[in-house]
C-alpha cells in the first residue's frame, strides 16, 4: 500500500524541492531532521516513506505540514505562509513589522474583544511560531 501511496502523492519531489529552496545539501537537511544521510536520501528518492517522527520534525523545524509534504495540500495558514515567502523582501519586512506592531499593541486596542485578540495572537503564532528555548 505504501508504494502505491508514494507514487500518487509525489512526496519525494516536495521533499527535494523544500531542501533546494532552503539551499541545503542532503547531508545538511538530514542533520536538521536528525536522521541519517542514507535515510534522508531514501526519502528523497521515494524508497522510504517519511515516519511520523520525521513529519513532526518538518512541522517543528520548517513549519511544513504533513498535509502539504505528503499530499501537496495547503491549509490556509500554509497558503498565506507560501505567499509571504514568495513576496519581495520589502513586502515581507513591511508585513513583519506591521504584525509585530499589532502584536505588541494588541492589548491597547479597545475595538477588539479579548477573544478576538486571542484569535489574532494564535494566528500570528501559527505564521511565526515562537522559538522553543533549548
Amino acid at each position: 500500500m505504501s508504494s502505491s501511496l508514494s507514487k500518487n502523492t509525489n512526496y519525494q519531489e516536495r521533499i527535494k524541492n523544500i531542501r533546494t529552496q532552503l539551499g541545503l545539501t542532503q547531508e545538511t537537511m538530514a542533520e536538521h531532521l536528525d536522521i541519517s544521510y542514507s535515510a534522508y536520501k531514501k526519502l528523497e528518492s521515494g524508497e522510504n516513506f517519511p515516519s511520523i517522527d520525521t513529519l513532526y520534525k518538518y512541522k517543528n523545524r520548517f513549519h511544513i505540514s504533513a498535509d502539504y509534504l505528503l499530499f501537496g495540500e495547503l491549509n490556509p495558514a500554509s497558503s498565506l505562509w507560501e505567499q509571504f515567502l514568495n513576496s519581495s523582501i520589502k513586502d515581507q519586512m513591511e508585513l513583519y513589522y506591521r504584525i509585530q506592531y499589532y502584536a505588541t499593541h494588541l492589548e491597547h486596542l479597545l475595538v477588539l474583544s479579548e477573544k478576538e485578540q486571542e484569535e489574532i495572537n494564535q494566528y500570528i503564532n501559527t505564521l511565526f511560531p515562537p522559538e522553543n528555548p533549548s
